[in-house]
C-alpha cells in the first residue's frame, strides 16, 4: 500500500528539524574555538607532541567543561580550568603519543560543554601528523615524576636515524630555566646515526608542575625540528592533604564542606586564600605562624548554579620566603 503523501512530507520535516537542531548545537560549541584542528607535520616515531587549543567564552553566562574524550588511546586531553566565565578563556591541551604508529595518523578530542542555563554541546578538536619510520625516539618524552625541591634527577633519551648518513643535529633550543640538557652524537655509519640527550633537573627549580619543551634542530628539511617534552611535579616545603578534596554529591541547598590540612617543616602564616565565589567559600586566612593549618572549604548552590561535575582550585599564599603558592583542588557533583 502506498504511503500517504502527508507522512512523507512530515518525515522530511522531522529530518530537517533534527538536522537543523544538530547543526545549531554544533555551531555554538564550534564558535568557542578560534582553531579546531592542528597538524604537527612529520614527526619521529615515539615522540609525544602537544598542541594548545584556546576556548574563548563569548556568552553572557559561564561555561563548564564536563568531559574530554579522545577518539584514540594514543591521544589525551587536559583543560587548565573547568569553569570559564563570560569573556574569559582557557587552554585545552591535546597530546598525541606516536609510539605505536607509522604513517598518517589523525585523532579527535571530543570536548563536552554545558552552560549555566543547561545548554549542552560537544566540540571536536582534531590533531594529525605523519609518523616517520626512520627516526625513532626512546623514550618519547622525559618524565621525572614527583620530586622534592632541591633534588636533581637525570634521564637519558636516545634518537636513532636509520640510513641518512649525512643527517645531524645542528643545535638544541630551550627556554627552560629549570633544566640542564646535553646532546651528544654516539654513533654514525652508512646505515644508522645515533644521538643521546641527557636531561637533568636543576636543584633550584621552583616548586610546582613543570611542563617544558626542548627542541632539537636538524639539517633535514623534512624534519627540521624535533620537540622533546619534559615533565615533573616539584614539591616544595608546603604540602596539603588530601591531594584532592571531594565534597561528593550535592542534592540540596544545604551544600557540603570539607577540610584541607596544610603543613610545612617551618612555622608559617597564611596571607590569603583565593578562589571563593560561585557558591564556594573558605575559612579566613590564619595569620598566626604555625607548622600546621586547617583550611575549611564549603559549597552552597546558588540560583543558576551549573549542574554536573564541578572542579575548583583555591590558591593559598603564605609568608614562607621563596615558597610558591599552594593550590588546593576541590571537586563535587551538583545533582539536577
Amino acid at each position: 500500500m502506498a504511503r500517504p503523501w502527508y507522512w512523507s512530507v512530515l518525515g522530511s520535516w522531522v529530518l530537517i528539524g533534527i538536522g537543523v537542531a544538530s547543526a545549531e548545537a554544533a555551531a555554538w560549541t564550534d564558535a568557542l574555538f578560534p582553531e579546531s584542528r592542528h597538524d604537527f607535520g612529520m614527526v619521529p616515531r615515539g615522540v609525544k607532541v602537544k598542541h594548545d587549543f584556546l576556548l574563548v567564552n563569548p556568552l553572557a553566562e559561564p561555561i563548564t567543561i564536563l568531559n574530554l574524550r579522545p577518539s584514540c588511546g594514543c591521544t589525551s586531553g587536559r583543560a587548565m580550568a573547568r569553569a570559564v566565565a563570560p569573556g574569559q578563556s582557557v587552554v585545552i591541551e591535546a597530546e598525541m603519543d606516536t609510539r605505536n604508529f607509522v604513517g598518517p595518523k589523525s585523532t579527535v578530542l571530543f570536548v563536552t560543554l554545558i552552560t549555566a542555563s543547561g545548554r549542552e554541546g560537544e566540540a571536536r578538536l582534531g590533531v594529525s601528523c605523519h609518523i616517520l619510520s626512520d627516526i625513532v625516539l626512546n623514550p618519547g618524552s622525559i618524565d621525572f615524576g614527583t620530586v622534592v625541591r632541591g633534588q636533581s634527577p637525570a634521564q637519558v633519551l636516545t634518537i636513532d636515524r636509520l640510513s641518512g648518513p649525512g643527517w645531524r643535529f645542528v643545535r638544541m633550543v630551550s627556554a627552560s630555566r629549570a633544566l640542564n640538557a646535553q646532546l651528544a652524537e654516539t654513533g654514525r655509519s652508512e646505515s644508522k646515526v645515533n644521538y643521546s640527550l641527557s636531561v637533568s633537573l636543576k636543584p633550584d627549580a621552583p616548586a610546582g608542575p613543570l611542563r617544558d619543551e626542548l627542541r632539537l634542530i636538524s639539517n633535514d628539511p623534512e624534519t627540521p625540528s624535533i620537540p622533546i617534552m619534559v615533565t615533573a611535579l616539584i614539591r616544595g616545603d608546603l604540602s596539603a592533604a588530601p591531594s584532592v578534596l571531594s565534597l561528593g554529591q550535592i542534592h540540596s541547598s544545604a551544600g557540603a564542606q570539607g577540610r584541607f590540612i596544610v603543613r610545612s617543616s617551618r612555622p608559617f602564616a597564611i596571607r590569603s586564600i583565593e578562589g571563593a565565589g560561585d557558591g564556594f567559600s573558605t575559612s579566613p586566612p590564619d595569620a598566626k605562624p604555625q607548622p600546621v593549618h586547617v583550611v575549611t572549604v564549603a559549597y552552597k548552590p546558588e540560583e543558576g548554579t551549573t549542574r554536573g561535575d564541578i572542579r575548583r582550585v583555591f590558591r593559598v599564599q603564605t609568608d614562607l620566603p621563596g615558597e610558591p603558592p599552594l593550590d588546593l583542588t576541590t571537586t563535587l557533583h551538583v545533582a539536577p
